[in-house]
């Protein structure tokens, strides 16, 4: 009787061991290397995350060549230094306009509205990026344009943009144009007949 509790014991010990083991499993899931849903594109350089790269709802539904298009995203510069987006380029765009002061800049910064223009191919912004914040473009500070769109884009379609940044380098990303809004919903039927 006693070789049997005891052959009980250690297989309900050996059990337990096994059983609780296998509660680590799961520690990391599989979703712990998913990115999470985000609208727009994303990408990384250095201390520089870009995120939420999107161009605006056209209108009527699609940009016609030759429209600005605002340029709208989230950067985080997550390092002890400043820096700063100096430059916005893309197959389909001219250049690049920043709204709050209404004119282009060239690649000094001087305005491109002379003779001193860059090439259609060149354009140059100035967004300073503190250290350590997040700073949201195409918000009521420093909204960016796109000028000069060569082919028609519609919603729901992506250009790929190089940003060039003072210290970190240059990175591309996808810039999503947002979907249509949602329409406001109509009013409820309502099943009931009156008598």
């Amino acid at each position: 009787m006693t070789r049997t509790r005891r052959a009980g014991t250690v297989a309900v010990l050996l059990l337990t061991s096994v059983a609780l083991s296998a509660c680590g499993a799961g520690q990391v899931t599989q979703t712990a290397t998913q990115d999470r849903d985000r609208t727009g594109g994303h990408g990384r350089i250095g201390d520089i995350t870009i995120r939420a790269v999107q161009l605006a709802y056209p209108a009527d539904g699609v940009h016609d060549p030759g429209d600005p298009v605002e340029l709208t995203m989230a950067i985080v510069n997550s390092g002890r230094g400043a820096d700063e987006l100096i430059g916005v380029t893309g197959d389909p765009f001219a250049g690049a306009t920043v709204s709050a002061t209404g004119t282009s800049a060239g690649a000094d910064g001087t305005p491109a509205d002379g003779p001193e223009a860059p090439p259609p191919e060149q354009s140059a912004v100035s967004i300073p990026l503190p250290a350590d914040e997040t700073v949201h473009v195409g918000t009521t500070d420093d909204p960016i344009l796109l000028t000069g769109l060569t082919e028609p884009l519609g919603s729901a379609h992506s250009v790929p943009l190089r940003l060039v940044f003072a210290r970190a380098g240059e990175l591309t990303a996808l810039a999503v144009t947002e979907p249509a809004p949602a329409r406001p919903r109509s009013p409820a039927f309502d099943f009931h007949v009156p008598e």
